[in-house]
């Protein structure tokens, strides 16, 4: 097979209006990057719907990039950014993925993501959510991982951690690989310079049910891979307190209990996801847990975002 410089992979799910201007600002960022380069669109529809990381998997198959990046399908990217995205991983061979600057659609002086952290607790969050664009610098700097709304991974990474988890089907797909690359020694940096707007959770919709079931299951699944048998041991009752605020909260916010029926389906397959990631699994520094005051605070950027603010 004969290797390009990039792939860019799309995975589209019913909005045709998305799609086109995601496509049509890629077009333009492809073309600004020297070497060869290919444009993978994946289209989920209701018959056949692998969702973001089975969609993910099946363009890889495809794919002949050294790097591929990926872009939600309700994102546009600014023309300069597939370029910035790899100009901050040249010369640095311990990088596997670069990370964007997303802003809000709804608002864009506002932060979407900068990076990911995952805590102790194993809560998987965007970095800098809600913060003035002008909070961030020009600097590349060292993150944990990279939300793949917008993001840049080395091949031969996805290659050796064997990719997205497309069991996950949708959400924290990309938390469970930034959280096995760093296991695995790899280094995520954010090019602040490549920017992309994104119509936050166009596709699903914020606190709709099936979004809820999704990311409860699936931080169930990412803690029993990942977490070492020491935090677990720590961390536990902090843990369960954490989810337990989250299930209340939705049920009255939200009006509804599919966080936790995902949790309870996670908690199902526990023992399937620890033996999974036995192999790679082994103990590594998380940000502290900051707590459900922070919590609070992602929420309601997400809805002021969204126009939803209470």
């Amino acid at each position: 097979m004969t290797l390009v410089r990039l792939s860019a992979i799309i995975v589209a799910f019913g909005k045709e209006d998305l799609l086109r201007g995601c496509l049509e600002s890629i077009e333009a960022a492809l073309a600004r990057v020297d070497g060869e380069t290919e444009l993978i669109v994946v289209v989920n529809d209701h018959k056949t719907n692998l969702g973001f990381a089975g969609g993910v998997a099946a363009g890889l198959a495809d794919a002949r990039g050294e790097w591929i990046a990926l872009v939600n399908d309700d994102c546009t990217v600014e023309p300069d950014a597939l370029t910035e995205l790899l100009a901050a991983a040249q010369g640095r061979p311990e990088v596997g993925s670069v990370a964007a600057q997303v802003r809000f659609a709804g608002d864009e002086r506002m932060i979407n993501s900068a990076g990911l952290e995952i805590d102790e607790l194993g809560v998987a969050r965007e970095r800098r959510l809600g913060e003035p664009v002008a909070a961030i610098d020009g600097e590349t700097v060292e993150v944990f991982g990279a939300s793949a709304t917008l993001a840049l991974y080395r091949r031969a990474m996805l290659d050796a951690l064997g990719g997205l988890d497309a069991s996950f089907f949708a959400y924290l797909e990309d938390a469970d690989l930034a959280w096995r690359a760093r296991m695995a020694g790899w280094r995520c940096v954010l090019a602040p310079r490549a920017i992309g707007v994104h119509r936050h959770s166009a596709t699903l919709g914020h606190g709709s049910k099936a979004k809820h079931l999704n990311v409860g299951r699936n931080r169930v699944r990412m803690l029993a891979k990942n977490a070492s048998s020491r935090q677990l041991r720590r961390r536990l009752p902090a843990i369960v307190a954490y989810d337990l605020l989250y299930v209340v909260h939705a049920a009255f916010a939200d009006r509804t209990l599919a966080p936790l029926a995902g949790r309870l389906r996670g908690i199902g397959d526990w023992r399937t996801y620890r033996q999974a990631g036995r192999a790679q699994r082994r103990e590594i520094e998380l940000s502290p847990a900051p707590g459900v005051r922070a919590a609070r605070r992602r929420t309601r950027a997400y809805r002021t975002a969204a126009g939803e603010a209470r």
